[in-house]
C-alpha cells in the first residue's frame, strides 16, 4: 500500500462520525423548535377558551375570571391576567416550557371574547 492509501485510511470514518453528529444536532435542533410552535398554538387555545368561558360565565351572572383561570388551566396554560368590561373578557395565558439545555422558554397569547348580543 502507498504511503498516501495509508495517510488517508480511516477519513471516509471522520466524515460519517461527522456527518452523523451535525445530523443528530439538526434533528434535536428541529424538535425543540417543532415543541416551541406547539406550546404557542396550545397556549393561543387556552386563551381562546378562557375568554369564552369568562364571557359565557359573566353573562350568566358567574365570576368570569374564576372561570377563565379554570379553563386556562385544564388546557394546560396558566391565567395571568383577566380583565372584565361588562361581559366582554380580555385574557392572557401563559405557558412555560420543560428545561432544554439549561433553560426555559414561556408563550404569552392574548385573546378578547364577546357575547353573541354584542354583535346584534
Amino acid at each position: 500500500m502507498s504511503a498516501a492509501c495509508e495517510r488517508q485510511r480511516g477519513a471516509v470514518t471522520v466524515h460519517a462520525v461527522t456527518v452523523s453528529v451535525l445530523l443528530v444536532v439538526m434533528t434535536l435542533v428541529l424538535v425543540q423548535a417543532t415543541s416551541l410552535v406547539r406550546m404557542r398554538h396550545r397556549v393561543a387555545a387556552a386563551a381562546d377558551l378562557a375568554a369564552l368561558a369568562a364571557s359565557r360565565a359573566s353573562v350568566a351572572g358567574d365570576d368570569g375570571c374564576r372561570a377563565a383561570r379554570d379553563a386556562a388551566r385544564r388546557n394546560g396554560a396558566r391565567l395571568v391576567s383577566c380583565r372584565m368590561d361588562f361581559d366582554v373578557a380580555t385574557v392572557t395565558a401563559r405557558a412555560v416550557s420543560p428545561p432544554w439545555w439549561g433553560g426555559r422558554w414561556a408563550s404569552e397569547q392574548r385573546a378578547r371574547a364577546a357575547p353573541q348580543s354584542y354583535l346584534d
